[in-house]
């Protein structure tokens, strides 16, 4: 009774906020319109099959477009392509964001402003275009690029394939990685590394058995999250992908190139479906395999590293890393400025 009581008493609470039953609406019924009935009509067009051209038959319902599509050796390319450079851009992420979480809260940087050069690096891939480091790309390393060009005096480049994807996605993607795990690594207790340090361990030592065990949940999740989005990526891909032909390129290039409307919905599907899976992979089964500690949040400030061995290597790399993010962001500006790139400097 208690309960049916306190559940009427809600109720009465919700109808009595004009405000919030019409936000509650607005958010429903923008859901439906935007996101469920346009998966819906994907879907839909799919599974639905049409007559040859010049027959008499009629559009039927079955799996023949997905059977189609899957004898193309382009499209099975595709997903292997597309597949390979998740991979490849989710190590990369992950490892280049981890690397930066460690510094930002394990290492004392000596400056406030190398510090903040790693706010504002985290912060510009997340609200820029997707597309702007690939423009930088081609600026400093295409066939009439800064480097190639004016310094080495090359006339090829491999930047255009897998290979510029991969490095334009790795240095989009791993400041959503770097966020992650710096909340992650801030939380963990520092009396659980002192205390392993107190036995004889060594910082090494700490870092195999405290650290990374704790952080190895995080570490999936900012992988799955990279790889979803390497996955989904259109842009980079076209842009800087040359011939190399991802599901996200395929299903543009079939719909408007082979006006193949039913087969780009079943790509589009086996995309949705490849991204979905992963999700599902990582909410439901990652993040059931968390690890806790019994003392909860960090009871006090961590001693930063300032040993010399550790802290000049790291924040060096970092510092590197972040210098290059903000050399090709400030390209894009510069680059506007020129009639003919490589040409009229």
């Amino acid at each position: 009774m208690e309960k049916l009581h306190g559940k009427s008493l809600d109720r009465k609470k919700l109808l009595a906020d004009p405000i919030l039953v019409a936000a509650i609406i607005g958010i429903f019924v923008s859901l439906l319109l935007f996101i469920l009935y346009p998966l819906a009509i994907l879907l839909a067009d799919s599974v639905v099959v049409e007559g040859e051209r010049g027959a008499q038959a009629a559009s039927s319902i079955g799996l023949g477009n997905f059977i189609r599509i899957f004898k193309m050796a382009t499209f099975r390319h595709a997903i292997r392509n597309t597949l390979w450079l998740g991979v490849i851009s989710g190590i990369g992420a992950t490892a280049i964001g981890f690397l930066f979480a460690y510094v930002d809260s394990y290492v004392d940087t000596g400056s406030k402003i190398v510090r903040g050069l790693f706010n504002v690096v985290s912060i510009l891939p997340v609200v820029s275009p997707p597309f702007v480091l690939s423009l930088s790309a081609i600026l400093l390393f295409g066939r009439t690029g800064i480097i190639t060009r004016n310094l080495f005096n090359l006339n090829s480049t491999q930047l255009y394939g897998w290979r510029g994807i991969a490095l334009v996605q790795i240095l989009t993607f791993f400041p959503v990685c770097y966020m992650m795990l710096k909340g992650l690594l801030k939380n963990i207790d520092p009396s659980l590394e002192e205390a392993a340090r107190n036995m004889g361990a060594s910082r090494f030592g700490v870092f195999k058995t405290v650290t990374f065990p704790l952080l190895l949940p995080g570490l999936g999740n900012a992988f799955l999250v990279s790889f979803i989005e390497s996955v989904a990526d259109f842009a980079n891909p076209m842009i800087i992908g040359g011939n190399y032909d991802t599901l996200a390129t395929s299903i543009y290039l079939q719909l408007t190139g082979a006006y193949d409307k039913s087969g780009a919905t079943a790509m589009a599907v086996v995309l949705l479906t490849i991204s979905m899976g992963l999700f599902i992979f990582e909410k439901y089964y990652l993040e059931r395999k968390s690890v806790a500690t019994l003392t909860g949040k960090a009871s006090r400030a961590r001693s930063l590293i300032t040993d010399s061995s550790v802290r000049y290597p790291l924040v060096t790399i970092c510092t590197l890393i972040t210098v290059f993010v903000l050399i090709m962001y400030i390209l894009v500006p510069f680059g506007s400025l020129f009639r003919i790139w490589g040409k009229d400097y």
